[in-house]
């Protein structure tokens, strides 16, 4: 009989939080797709719109797993609670730790299959997306305040972005001898390794042989012009822990704080399914005591209120860490080991 219970809890909370999970992302979708309206264009179409929402979307879930897994379990153990189950178990010589441990396995095999998931195919959808969300776009909104000018050996290269392995509104000059010898432009080019390679579309001009057009290029991009503050939270955990053993032996201020970022972002996603784990534990112990006679909807505002003030605190915390240059681990820890605290605190008084 435990066992059916326990197979039921772990069902009950993995259903519930999938399905808060896809309406969260349902409706950030919706204000995704009437925000890229504003940036349609006569090649970036609704249809398009709608495409980039689309791939978008399961990339996208990641920022709101926490609060799905929390909400999900809350409303298992709510309506387990008022059917009668959690009596019976606790009837049964059941604690109420093992009840709430035994309900967020549902949740968490939920959290871990979407990062997983998100490592092996959904972010690479997303990149996709994007690039081509800009290949459509950029000739409309493309803006000169944007473009980024590198050097590498003798030659210049100017971009406005890069995502993945691609470089958009591309333009690289190619001097020799204190004269350009050549130029290509393009609205995108590949890179290959520390090769550039523009397609044969490119807007070529040699000054020098007007006989030979080289489409690959040797340009060693650096680290920092690859990715930006904005893209690391787009990257995968094997990269994002490559570009932090780049920075690991530096002394140069803005690449610690670079760094710092980085730490931020490997560590969040690390620690995704603790922080989830000790969020169900806590707020969970509240159905045996200050919830047990409220409302589904009460546990609803709870949770939402948790999960909010949770990662409120949690970014804050990294933000102190980062500010006054300490380890950003402790950061990312801190409002989990202060939670697992209360926790204890609150599974004495049941």
């Amino acid at each position: 009989m435990i066992k059916i219970f326990n197979k039921y809890l772990i069902k009950r909370s993995f259903y519930f939080s999938l399905f808060i999970l896809m309406v969260f992302g349902v409706l950030d979708s919706i204000f995704t797709f009437i925000s890229e309206l504003e940036n349609t264009s006569p090649q970036y179409g609704i249809f398009n719109v709608l495409k980039y929402v689309i791939f978008s979307l399961p990339h996208n879930l990641i920022d709101f797993i926490e609060g799905a897994c929390l909400l999900g379990v809350m409303l298992s153990l709510g309506l387990s609670h008022q059917e009668g189950n959690l009596n019976v178990l606790r009837s049964a010589g059941v604690p109420p730790l093992k009840i709430i441990l035994m309900s967020s396995i549902g949740a968490l095999i939920l959290s871990i299959s979407l990062l997983a998931l998100d490592e092996i195919s959904f972010r690479n959808l997303y990149l996709n997306a994007e690039v081509n969300k800009n290949l459509l776009s950029q000739k409309d909104n493309s803006n000169n305040n944007d473009i980024k000018w590198i050097k590498s050996g003798n030659s210049y290269l100017s971009f406005e972005n890069i995502i993945s392995d691609e470089i958009y509104n591309a333009k690289l000059i190619k001097i020799d001898k204190n004269e350009i010898a050549y130029s290509i432009q393009s609205d995108t080019a590949f890179i290959d390794n520390k090769d550039i390679i523009f397609n044969e579309n490119s807007n070529y001009k040699n000054f020098i042989d007007k006989e030979n057009k080289n489409y690959k290029e040797s340009f060693e991009i650096p680290i920092q012009s690859r990715i930006t503050f904005n893209n690391i939270s787009n990257l995968g955990l094997y990269e994002i822990n490559t570009y932090r053993n780049l920075f690991k032996e530096t002394n140069i201020d803005s690449d610690i704080l670079f760094k710092s970022h980085l730490d931020k972002a490997f560590y969040k996603l690390i620690f995704l399914p603790i922080s989830i784990l000790i969020l169900i534990i806590y707020f969970g112990s509240l159905i045996f005591t200050s919830l047990r006679e409220s409302t589904v909807g009460g546990r609803i505002i709870v949770a939402v209120l948790g999960a909010f003030l949770f990662k409120l605190f949690q970014d804050l915390s990294i933000g102190v860490f980062i500010s006054y240059s300490l380890p950003v681990l402790i950061g990312v820890i801190l409002p989990s080991v202060i939670l697992m605290l209360m926790s204890i605190a609150s599974y004495k008084k049941i």
